[in-house]
């Protein structure tokens, strides 16, 4: 049997986070859930969950969701994880677009969803064996 997705979905409110569970759940994905960007960095650095992708509101108290899409993209020391960003905010739809995060606008639909989910999931495959692909022959060299 294969392994089902992992997904951390990340957003400040419980009704959002369930919705998402829900949906999710239904499409036959694990989940994995966070309120805000700083329990889910926690999670992330933690390294205690299989993240395969994380889908995350953009705008969250402490640390907006574009902040932490920002930060994991930067940080070259975690494995790439796909992100997806939600939000209900055209100018933050713009912000995930210059990071090169796919976003949904709110409201979506549960068929947008499952979409987004599997494209990013399917588009996240062939760079994760690259970037894999990659340090092994780093640290081969070293």
């Amino acid at each position: 049997m294969a392994k089902r997705a992992r997904i951390l979905v990340v957003d400040d409110e419980p009704a959002i986070r369930e919705l998402l569970r829900l949906h999710l759940q239904n499409a036959g994905y694990e989940v994995v859930e966070a309120a805000d960007a700083v329990v889910a960095a926690k999670m992330v650095l933690a390294k205690a969950w299989r993240i395969d992708l994380m889908i995350v509101d953009a705008y969250m108290p402490y640390m907006t969701g574009i902040d932490f899409a920002a930060a994991l993209i930067a940080d070259t020391t975690l494995p790439p994880v796909p992100i997806i960003l939600i939000t209900g905010r055209v100018d933050l739809a713009e912000r995930a677009d210059v990071l090169g995060v796919p976003c949904l606008l709110k409201p979506f639909t549960a068929d947008a969803l499952a979409d987004t989910v599997a494209r990013t999931l399917a588009a996240a495959l062939p760079a994760a064996d690259a970037a894999l692909r990659e340090r092994s022959v780093t640290s081969l060299r070293a």
